[in-house]
């Protein structure tokens, strides 16, 4: 017996990977670098390690490719696959490890095992790749019967039967793969059947799951693919840390907080046998009030960016978070505000804010809890260019300006996004001039609870998979939150909470025009029930 490890790295990541000429390597290759020849029970452990996607030296063209739009994952997960072909012997214990799309490809990996692992050992090279390729395409991605792809005399570890997986890793699982929605007209080339077969769920070959994702990643097309079925996993844990995308999985100079999630994997696959160098944490040093980073900018700026969904920050919601997640709340570095500061309402508590006109979300910090109801008011006046309005938006104001007619064009290609919406069945879609919320009024008020719209909620509980709504397409897409005119919800008609989350404001312009905005309304929330 010996233990089989698999290691995909993330995005554009690979172990040349430097920031100012110091190395920065992401946690998928420093934990592969951690492990040693054998575990504390003198079991022979053997590392393989893919380099991520757009992150090999095979040419600008697929550097490019496979870093913006994940092309060659299909490729990675089948050399992983052949690999395991020609080095795995029955009763081998296997970890699957990964971040970003690497975490995708360790997913997608343990589901394609569920269709069982080939025999390769002695077989020639260019045939064993044949062999490959049909077990991927035919078998996994058409899901065809073996009978009709294998040849008689092509050999199955275990008679065919899945294989058993003893651990999967995973940071903060990013499928972005092909043409992501909100790349509008763009996205009508885009070729589904490259990205949408992939099975992410947890399945019963899969012994142990662990997740580790990040509270504070907001690039909308880096939507974090969350298990749909880890509530009915006999041991599968998804728990949130502070920090963005590469504040998790690694890939930063300044890696305090990555460090804590590194640690945290390392902890829990020793659990189940993996064996790593002596003393190797110490070489590990976390802090929870280190260098959250900015992975809003550049040319993810120029994209509409999303909070993400994620349960109220407080005691009672333990489970759901790291201990480094409740420790930088509590210190709150002042480099920042406060993180993550949350109000949970009493019944006829209020609470006022400032809501300004400039900023795409302003968050409430008030978490908006499930079966409670809340009413809004708000008084004062926020600017759109030169022309002033109360929360009710400008369509209110009886004298016409020059922004009128710029609003009526908008108005109108709003019309087209519409009907593209319910063509192409892209929800994500939010044409340039257009309203973030084409149905609500200009500058009006809008409420975004955090909540997926409810679409697969980790509050909700599902009896059978096909109840299940993915939040998360393959291709990284999210759905769109839940969107609300904040003044249709007042003392006499309040709003009941059916799928919770925490509460952002902003004003309905086009997303490319708020620059130009003024002024702040101020907005009182009260729970009435």
């Amino acid at each position: 017996m010996k233990r089989l490890i698999i290691c995909f790295d993330g995005t554009w990541n690979n172990p040349e990977q430097e920031e100012n000429g110091v190395a920065s390597p992401t946690n998928v290759y420093r934990l592969k670098n951690a492990i040693s020849k054998s575990g504390e029970d003198g079991v022979a452990q053997k590392v393989f390690y893919h380099p991520g996607v757009g992150g090999e030296e095979i040419g600008i063209v697929d550097e490019v490719l496979g870093g913006a739009l994940g092309f060659g994952i299909n490729r990675h997960i089948s050399s992983a696959y052949h690999w395991l072909g020609l080095n795995y012997q029955e009763g081998d214990e296997l970890f699957i490890l990964g971040f970003s799309r690497g975490a995708f490809s360790a997913r997608s990996l343990a589901g394609f095992l569920g269709k069982g692992l080939l025999k390769l050992q002695d077989i020639a090279a260019k045939e064993s790749w044949q062999r490959v390729d049909k077990a991927f395409h035919r078998g996994y991605k058409d899901r065809q019967n073996k009978n009709s792809w294998a040849q008689p005399d092509w050999q199955f570890f275990l008679e065919q039967a899945a294989i058993p997986v003893t651990f999967l890793g995973v940071w903060d699982t990013v499928g972005a793969l092909g043409i992501p929605d909100d790349l509008e007209i763009i996205n009508l080339f885009d070729r589904k059947d490259i990205w949408q077969f992939h099975d992410t769920k947890l399945a019963s070959h899969i012994l142990h799951a662990r997740h580790a994702m990040a509270m504070d990643e907001r690039r909308t097309n880096f939507t974090v693919t969350r298990w749909s079925n880890v509530s009915k996993h006999d041991d599968a844990i998804e728990i949130w840390f502070p920090g963005v995308h590469a504040d998790v999985g690694g890939g930063y100079y300044d890696s305090d907080l990555s460090n804590g999630a590194l640690k945290w994997m390392i902890g829990q696959s020793k659990m189940f046998g993996l064996g790593f160098r002596h003393d190797v944490e110490q070489l590990i040093i976390d802090n929870a009030a280190g260098i959250l980073h900015n992975s809003y900018k550049g040319a993810f700026a120029k994209l509409r960016s999303r909070p993400r969904n994620i349960p109220a920050l407080i005691k009672q919601n333990s489970p759901s978070f790291h201990e480094s997640a409740y420790v930088r709340q509590r210190l709150s570095p002042i480099e920042h505000e406060p993180y993550h500061v949350t109000q949970i309402l009493a019944q006829g508590e209020s609470i006022t804010i400032e809501v300004y006109a400039k900023a795409r979300w302003n968050c409430a910090n008030i978490y908006l809890e499930q079966g409670h109801e809340y009413a809004f008011s708000a008084s004062g006046e926020w600017q759109d260019g030169k022309e002033s309005c109360n929360w009710l938006g400008t369509e209110q104001n009886k004298q016409r300006t020059s922004s009128d007619l710029i609003r009526a064009t908008s108005s109108f290609l709003g019309k087209f996004e519409s009907l593209y919406k319910r063509l192409s069945q892209n929800e994500s879609s939010d044409f340039f001039g257009t309203k973030r919320v084409e149905n609500k009024p200009w500058f009006a008020l809008i409420g975004a609870i955090a909540n997926d719209s409810g679409k697969g909620h980790q509050d909700v509980m599902y009896k059978h998979d096909k109840d299940y709504q993915r939040v998360v397409k393959n291709d990284g897409s999210a759905i769109p939150h839940q969107y609300l005119e904040l003044s249709e919800f007042t003392s006499n008609t309040p709003l009941r909470i059916i799928y919770p989350g925490y509460l952002y404001c902003f004003a309905n312009d086009a997303w490319s025009f708020y620059d130009n905005n003024k002024g702040y309304i101020e907005l009182t929330i009260t729970r009435t029930k």
